[in-house]
Parts: C-alpha cells; sequence; structure tokens
C-alpha cells in the first residue's frame, strides 16, 4: 500500500462497506517508489531477494497504479438480503 505523504499516517485505501454483509469492494493504490517499498519489506522482515520480481518490477520502471477486488460471494448476500 502506498504511504500518504507527507505524514505517512495513512494510505491509499478504500473499503465500500455495506450494512449486514461488510466489506464489499476494498482496493488501493500500490507502492511504486522502490525506496519506500524496500523500507516497509525490511520493517516487515521480508527479504527483498524473494520478491526479486517484484523489486525489479519497480527498479526498471513503474507508474502509480491502483486495483480493487469485489468480494463475488458478499454481492449476492447485499442484493438478496
Amino acid at each position: 500500500l502506498s504511504l500518504n505523504l507527507p505524514l505517512g499516517k495513512t494510505v491509499a485505501a478504500m473499503d465500500l462497506l455495506v450494512p449486514g454483509v461488510g466489506e464489499l469492494i476494498g482496493g488501493s493504490q500500490r507502492e511504486e517508489r522502490l525506496p519506500m517499498l524496500l523500507s516497509k519489506m525490511e520493517e516487515s522482515g521480508l527479504d527483498p531477494e524473494d520478491y526479486w520480481w517484484y523489486v525489479d518490477l519497480r527498479r526498471y520502471g513503474s507508474v502509480p497504479h491502483s486495483g480493487y477486488g469485489l468480494g463475488f460471494e458478499r454481492l449476492p448476500c447485499y442484493v438478496t438480503g
């Protein structure tokens, strides 16, 4: 997740919460800044060598990008009550 700067107290993310089901959709911006990514990996105890392919995606150029996920089984629950 990408930290919102300058304070770094929040991340660029969202959740769509609906009554009776909870989170229906969740989305976030991926971290495209290599130094920030490596710092977070170190902070979390992850070895960047284990994620070499992901780190290389950022090393050789990336743009800010986001994604979301829909809990499909939750949609019928919400629609049908």
